[in-house]
């Protein structure tokens, strides 16, 4: 009797040892898979700081965002910027058609104006080199690095070259030539002014249209930052002459849109859409946004 309440006693002990151990297992597993997954979303919005030195004595802290959806873009609330910049394009085809048109801006204005903020740091550099009676090595190779890029013969002429405009010029193209971010090359290629490529070593996509039976090409970007960065040295490096002339003298949006007639081979209709799309938008409250300097740093 004694013996059979004991081996019972110890099947029941077995018996409850191997469900306490399973019900671990079970609960285990169940927080591994939500770390799991946890760590995955934190990879997929990972924000990397990266510091863009373009002088010595400053620096630009911007912000690389990943995204999966237009939800993922960060509202801009205030006239000073987070530096975000986007490495992924997201498609905004099933969005209100304000609600894509602002999500557009949000997207596009962090990388413009790190643009921007790039270009107005390298002609701070030149004109203090320009006033300087001797150039260090450094401040040679600096120099010859930008006439090449911005092929450039002379410091006058560099200097025009790295002037920039408005902020509205630049995010009206960038929606017409873009569709408001649906084309295929915005999404493809991290390419909004759809910039065609003529190197067969640059990274690039295949147009689905072709030039006189040929195929064209489109260059492909990493992110929107180098896609803006290589638009605006197209607009200082081709043949916009007189457009890059009254850059010089105003910044005044509806005054030098008028000398982008040549950038399409709609000419004056372009130049209309632009403005249209500017006045219908109220794109000239962006001109007056900056980088919050929260991520500038000087240094003495």
């Amino acid at each position: 009797m004694i013996k059979n309440i004991t081996g019972a006693f110890i099947l029941t002990l077995l018996f409850l040892t191997l469900f306490i151990n399973g019900g671990c297992d079970s609960t285990s597993q169940e927080k591994n898979e939500t770390i799991q997954e946890n760590s995955e979303a934190i990879q997929e919005n990972n924000e990397t700081p990266e510091e863009i030195i373009e002088i010595s004595k400053e620096k630009v802290k911007i912000l690389k965002r990943h995204i999966r959806s237009a939800s993922d873009i960060v509202p801009i609330t205030d006239s000073l910027v987070v530096p975000y910049v986007y490495t992924s394009a997201v498609s905004m085809n099933n969005l209100p058609v304000a609600e894509k048109k602002q999500k557009f801006f949000d997207m596009m204005l962090p990388a413009i104006l790190v643009a921007k903020r790039r270009l107005a740091i390298k002609l701070a550099r030149v004109e203090e080199i320009s006033s300087e009676d001797k150039k260090t090595h450094r401040d040679e190779k600096f120099l010859n690095e930008l006439m090449t890029k911005y092929k450039a013969t002379n410091m006058e002429m560099l200097k025009s070259r790295l002037t920039c405009f408005p902020v509205s010029i630049i995010l009206s193209q960038a929606a017409i030539e873009s569709a408001w971010g649906t084309s295929r090359f915005f999404l493809e290629a991290n390419n909004p002014f759809g910039l065609w490529s003529f190197n067969s070593k640059q990274e690039r996509i295949t147009a689905e249209s072709t030039r006189n039976g040929k195929k064209i090409y489109l260059r492909k970007f990493n992110n929107m930052d180098q896609a803006i960065d290589a638009y605006l040295t197209t607009l200082s490096t081709g043949p916009y002459n007189e457009f890059r002339k009254q850059r010089l003298k105003t910044q005044d949006p509806y005054v030098l849109v008028d000398y982008l007639i040549d950038y399409s081979e709609r000419r004056k209709a372009y130049v209309d859409e632009v403005v249209s799309v500017i006045k219908g938008n109220d794109l000239t409250k962006y001109d007056a946004y900056m980088i919050s300097p929260k991520y500038i740093k000087h240094r003495n």
